[in-house]
């Protein structure tokens, strides 16, 4: 009975082959929306929050501002002046994982394996490497030893490495910073365009520990700012809070008082992007499944018309014997075959459409620090076909319903 209903129905495809291609396409185009904007729409997410963090995956940045006494003016301000022994207080709170200092020594001139380079040059502790998301491809960071014997060393990001060494190994070669000499321990992972970031891409900067930058560049205890991880995303405004308090006490400002020393945490920024991210993903989803709503009325649509045409036939058929039963299994068969084909076109085009978003987004760099690495899903792909099989049975039922209440009589006078 199976068989017969469905050569039965592939006749009757076959039959009108232009009209179930104009509504599979229509069906196929939807789901194939529907997979690639919704992997789009995931991989947006994903992306931005990687590159986001690249900076640091909790890092809280600290700068140091000024005290205005109550009433007066602006220009008569106190400058708040941070000292290098500043941030090792904050790690007392129990909020607060890891504290640095650290100086901007502004650009440098490096001399090293017959090349010259200028670049942005900091002092830093043992603990900034972790906390901002330093990744050391080879040799290592600056270690406590080398702050407490300030040791003229130097970790160099990937671009200043093959700018200066090109393809030979860095780890151990003499550089001069600014005449001075010093020893490659460490050379940056490749990081790229990052999308924050306190001065240039990590691959541009060159870190020496910040005595060393004190003793021979800045002359003083002062810093430019600090840096410190909260135990946890959650503990960051508390933290941040408590890291004011503390700071409060050893330069005379009110604990409250925002302007005496700003914060920026990455993860504010992150939860801004994962608001904006979920927003559109619930759009681009809301498209995809307008889209397969539009199909669906496409099928119902059709299927109306396809009654229509075989309104004889079908009161033939019923005069014959065939129950209400059997002609509403026979157009709703028909409905479910297209369906089927379709869909499992659709998702063949959403995985042709996403393949061709990966060979742009792989096309130039520029493009991979703006175009995120969106992934066929397979599960995915399988919610949006058993959806689209539902959205085609629900369209065809009100076909098949009509087909199986048509009066023989008046189905075999129609013209």
């Amino acid at each position: 009975m199976s068989r017969d209903l469905l050569a039965e129905a592939w006749r009757n495809i076959r039959a009108h082959w232009l009209r179930v291609l104009l509504t599979g396409s229509g069906i196929a185009w939807g789901i194939a929306l529907f997979v690639a904007l919704t992997a789009a729409g995931s991989g947006l997410r994903e992306h931005y929050r990687v590159k986001m963090e690249a900076i640091g995956r909790n890092v809280v940045y600290g700068f140091p501002g000024s005290v205005v006494k109550p009433g007066g003016a602006s220009r008569y301000a106190r400058p708040i002046q941070l000292k290098v022994d500043d941030p090792p207080r904050l790690p007392a709170s129990p909020l607060i994982e890891g504290a640095e200092p650290e100086i901007w020594l502004g650009p440098r001139v490096l001399k090293g394996g017959g090349h010259i380079k200028v670049a942005w040059s900091y002092g830093v502790g043992a603990e900034a490497g972790r906390i901002r998301n330093f990744q050391v491809a080879s040799g290592r960071f600056v270690t406590p030893a080398d702050v407490a014997e300030r040791r003229r060393v130097l970790v160099i990001g990937a671009t200043v490495a093959e700018r200066l060494f090109g393809r030979r190994p860095a780890v151990g070669q003499a550089v001069r910073v600014d005449g001075m000499p010093f020893r490659v321990v460490g050379v940056s992972a490749v990081k790229g365009e990052q999308m924050i970031n306190m001065g240039p891409d990590d691959d541009e900067q060159v870190l020496m520990p910040i005595s060393t930058a004190q003793t021979l560049f800045s002359g003083s205890t002062r810093i430019d700012h600090f840096l410190y991880e909260p135990r946890t995303r959650a503990d960051g405004p508390a933290s941040i809070a408590r890291a004011r308090s503390i700071l409060s006490t050893h330069h005379w400002f009110r604990a409250d008082d925002s302007e005496a020393v700003s914060f920026f945490h990455i993860a504010d920024a992150i939860k801004l992007t994962e608001s904006i991210g979920v927003a559109l993903q619930i759009f681009l989803v809301a498209c995809g499944l307008l889209t397969l709503l539009a199909g669906g009325i496409g099928v119902m649509n059709i299927m109306l018309v396809a009654v229509a045409e075989r309104t004889r036939e079908l009161g033939l058929r019923k005069a014959l014997g065939a129950t209400h039963r059997d002609l509403f299994a026979q157009l709703l068969c028909e409905t479910v075959l297209v369906t089927l084909a379709a869909g499992t076109a659709g998702v063949a085009l959403g995985a042709a459409l996403i393949a061709v978003m990966s060979v742009l987004r792989n096309s130039t760099e520029r493009a991979r620090f703006l175009s995120p690495d969106v992934r066929f899903s397979p599960e995915l792909a399988l919610l949006a076909f058993a959806v689209l099989v539902a959205v085609g049975i629900a369209a065809g039922i009100v076909p098949a319903r009509r087909a199986a209440r048509l009066d023989p009589a008046v189905a075999l006078r129609d013209e």
